[in-house]
């Protein structure tokens, strides 16, 4: 295995280190000097699971959605499907894909569209101040369903952050996974 980065050596060592997130900012968009980019970084942590977490829509236009997920699968990186605002440039689409047989992860940032691309926030919260009401919760059951039956774990994180949201949301979700269908 490679040699973690020293804040990432207490969790690898303790083995509580499920994935390593590469999350690219909004001006990471597509091009092939990008991809040879994230596979040097997979590369430096070879040997651990990295999820790949795009924020420029041109990485799923219909010219590279194909490539770009063959390629993740390629190199083993578990595709981050996210839930957030649609019809910005930092947007990207929802795409339920499973890349690693090992992990697929869902992110929840809220739809709050008021604050995505709002410039000056002073804290990530004011940006993803969202809380997801019960329905829209619902319409994801079956596409995390999905995912679990194509990776061994799947993780669903929300980091819509202001105050509770986060966590009032987990517990639903979680309530509404336990219910029979």
């Amino acid at each position: 295995m490679a040699t973690l980065p020293l804040a990432l050596e207490p969790l690898g060592k303790a083995g509580k280190l499920g994935a390593v997130l590469f999350q690219f900012p909004p001006w990471f968009f597509y091009r092939r000097s990008n991809l040879a980019h994230i596979a040097h970084g997979a590369q430096v942590l070879d040997g651990y699971q990295i999820a790949i977490e795009f924020r420029n829509r041109t990485w799923f236009e219909d010219k590279h959605r194909a490539e770009v997920l063959a390629f993740e699968r390629e190199h083993n990186l578990a595709h981050v499907v996210v839930d957030e605002p649609q019809g910005f440039s930092s947007s990207i689409p929802a795409v339920w894909e499973v890349t690693s047989p090992d992990l697929a992860i869902f992110r929840l940032h809220g739809r709050n569209e008021a604050t995505w691309d709002k410039k000056g926030l002073t804290a990530s919260s004011e940006r993803f101040d969202y809380e997801y009401q019960e329905p829209e919760l619902q319409d994801f059951l079956q596409p995390v369903h999905h995912l679990a039956e194509r990776a061994r774990r799947v993780h669903v994180v929300f980091n819509n952050n202001l105050r509770d949201q986060r966590i009032r949301g987990a517990r639903l979700f979680s309530t509404l996974l336990g219910r029979p269908s």
